[in-house]
């Protein structure tokens, strides 16, 4: 494995998208992803993604237009997540966020990232959806958790579940219901 940590291009103020799509590609070739690609795409629930497959990395719309007035550091972070992924793959065949990753975010310049941050939601409002059902106790009526999706088990499945922790409480006694439609 190579220990010389990688020289990127220096991190100027992003004026908009284009100017994160400049560097982003800036990066791939100084780090010798020259035949990667760099893109964009519509996700919601993650930041960034790497596709090794496609030999690309891409970066949430959504997640750049909410922190590139806001937080650009965390952009920065996220873009390099994306290329240490690309460099594992690339040197050692190595997915997920283990040493490999690891020893390629440190080379990065990103010394003690975490695999996944918790950041403010970063979905717009017109795709946000609201719960459609609850997981109640029968009788209590106390709601453990909500779905934006029915989710697939049938009444007597939910019957054998139960809550890690209040097992004796809500075995036998969980209900799926639905929730009236948010008032517009």
């Amino acid at each position: 494995m190579s220990h010389t940590p990688y020289t990127l291009p220096p991190v100027t103020s992003w004026a908009d998208a284009e100017a994160v799509a400049a560097y982003a590609r800036a990066c791939l070739d100084a780090v010798g992803l020259h035949d990667w690609h760099f893109g964009w795409d519509r996700a919601v629930k993650r930041m960034g993604c790497c596709r090794p497959a496609r030999r690309s990395i891409s970066l949430s719309r959504y997640f750049v237009q909410m922190y590139l007035p806001l937080e650009p550091q965390e952009i920065h972070a996220t873009l390099l997540h994306e290329i240490a992924h690309a460099l594992a793959w690339v040197h050692r065949r190595a997915r997920a966020h283990g040493a490999v990753w690891r020893h390629y975010c440190a080379l990065l310049g990103l010394a003690d990232t975490r695999a996944t941050k918790l950041l403010q939601d970063f979905t717009p409002a017109h795709l946000q959806r609201q719960p459609r059902y609850a997981l109640c106790h029968e009788q209590t009526g106390e709601v453990f958790h909500y779905y934006k999706r029915r989710p697939r088990r049938t009444a007597a499945q939910w019957r054998r579940c139960y809550i890690p922790g209040r097992r004796e409480e809500t075995l036998g006694h969980l209900v799926l219901r639905p929730l009236p439609p948010p008032a517009e």
